[in-house]
């Protein structure tokens, strides 16, 4: 009689069987096998800009309006208060002011522009003034400090890279000098301001530590 399960046991067999005849043939097969390697270049972005121009408007003559829009003379000029503003010329992103001659309430302005000249869209995140010779005062009218400085109209701008027309942002420097100012002495002081790419929503405290060292 026809054994079944036997015969099932003998086909089952036969896999190894016929390995181990290749085996004693010398007959192998292999794994062939490589690695394929993607060679690429990423050209990445630059984040910079630069002060390019700041006009004071105080010479050392007191400004007056122009045209004088007053029937009585016009007065003559008190040559009091000299302010002055100039661009770094090694590092074109620090701005230099000096005021000399002032006083107490002298208030001066100064008309800047700085553009981004980097190759990504850039907002302006904030400022910093760095007092040279003397202590800042908190507030317009505080007295714990001798001179009070505002950076304006530029602050969450957003700059396109040049020459695109909205790549360069005008603002205004504005100062007061407080109470406890000294008599016979120039104030110097530099102003920056700290830009980020435009899709990162950095505070100026984050801005100012990843940006490279004036």
């Amino acid at each position: 009689m026809f054994n079944r399960n036997n015969s099932h046991s003998q086909w089952k067999a036969l896999p190894l069987l016929f390995l181990g005849v290749l085996l004693l043939t010398g007959i192998a097969y292999g794994l062939w096998s490589e690695t394929l390697l993607i060679d690429g270049t990423v050209y990445t972005g630059e984040v910079y800009g630069k002060w390019t121009s700041c006009i004071c408007n105080d010479d050392g003559l007191d400004p007056l309006p122009n045209p004088w829009p007053y029937t009585y003379p016009i007065p003559t000029r008190k040559d009091v208060g000299k302010t002055t503003c100039t661009i770094d010329e090694k590092d074109p992103r620090i701005l230099h002011l000096t005021i000399e001659n002032g006083y107490p309430s002298y208030w001066g302005n100064c008309e800047v522009h700085f553009a981004n000249t980097g190759t990504v869209p850039v907002i302006i995140r904030g400022y910093s003034v760095v007092p040279r010779n003397f202590t800042l005062a908190s507030a317009n009218g505080a007295e714990d400090g001798e001179i009070w400085v505002r950076y304006w109209d530029g602050i969450g701008t957003q700059m396109e890279p040049c020459p695109d027309d909205s790549c360069e942002q005008a603002s205004s420097i504005q100062f007061h000098v407080e109470q406890p100012a000294k008599e016979n002495f120039s104030y110097e002081f530099d102003v920056y301001v700290c830009i980020a790419q435009w899709n990162e929503s950095a505070t100026l405290e984050q801005c100012l530590a990843a940006a490279p060292k004036y």
